[in-house]
């Protein structure tokens, strides 16, 4: 099988994917590790942080095309970061202040987008490392301190990290020069392709440098890859953990959870039961 047989196949794969609801990344995101969660308010202001319950959860962020394959050097991506990039922190200056940039001119640009305004109205505060003071002294990460990943929510706003109306801008910005090898389309035909195919930190590459696949293609067949290698691992784990937790605290019912059981694991629905009230 050729490579162009295959990436139209991952990428008709992509699109039925979306079109199921399935929870793949989208173009333009990426995938990181959360490391702190920080919830702000409408207005930028914030209300607290935490070290998220479920180690090692992968959430999709937006990116560019040079964050999302990144080794080094000041490229940001949109909203959620390291720690170098959402804060003026040690001797990153660069990397804060091109984050703060790209950030504004984005917001400028899309007013209705509430999310990403509100996240610009707190990190432009600069007050995130006095905020996040204790939580990164009595914390330890197993990563540099710059490289903590700070993932923000916004109360009374619905957002998983995603943010789909930075995928239609930016992709309205990238100059379409080139027809993309893998549909034959008239694409952004991007200098190089993210790592991360089969792993969160893998370096693997499918896609070489001088490949000719346009971005929006070569976003499909990696995120594609990723969700079957391991985000869909992921996002089931995640869910399976909310609903076992909704259940034993009361949130939703016995029939509520019952009915998510047999949808998702039919047959488990006793296996599942023994489980939970043997721990009781």
């Amino acid at each position: 099988m050729s490579l162009g047989i295959a990436w139209e196949g991952l990428i008709k794969a992509y699109d039925s994917l979306v079109n199921k609801g399935a929870k793949i990344c989208p173009i333009a995101h990426t995938y990181i590790s959360v490391h702190i969660g920080v919830l702000i308010d409408k207005n930028g202001k914030f209300l607290c942080a935490k070290v998220p319950d479920v180690k090692g959860e992968l959430i999709a962020v937006p990116c560019t095309d040079e964050s999302g394959r990144r080794t080094g050097g000041d490229h940001p991506h949109l909203l959620h970061d390291n720690l170098c990039y959402v804060a003026p922190y040690g001797k990153r200056e660069k990397r804060h202040q091109a984050y703060l940039k790209q950030l504004k001119n984005y917001t400028e640009c899309n007013p209705s987008d509430l999310f990403a305004n509100a996240i610009y109205s707190y990190v432009k505060t600069g007050n995130i490392l006095c905020d996040l003071k204790d939580i990164l002294q009595k914390t330890e990460f197993n990563v540099p301190t710059e490289k903590i990943n700070i993932v923000f929510c916004v109360y009374g706003l619905d957002n998983e990290g995603v943010d789909t109306d930075w995928t239609k801008y930016y992709l309205s910005t990238l100059p379409k020069n080139g027809l993309c090898y893998a549909t034959g389309e008239l694409d952004y035909i991007p200098t190089g392709y993210p790592a991360c195919i089969t792993s969160p930190p893998g370096k693997e590459r499918l896609i070489l440098k001088d490949s000719g696949v346009g971005y929006v293609a070569s976003q499909k067949i990696i995120h594609t890859l990723q969700y079957f290698a391991y985000a869909a691992e992921n996002t089931s784990r995640v869910e399976a953990e909310t609903y076992i937790r909704d259940y034993t605290t009361g949130y939703i019912s016995r029939e509520e959870f019952k009915n998510w059981i047999d949808k998702e694991h039919p047959g488990k629905w006793e296996h599942f039961i023994k489980i939970l009230e043997s721990m009781d």
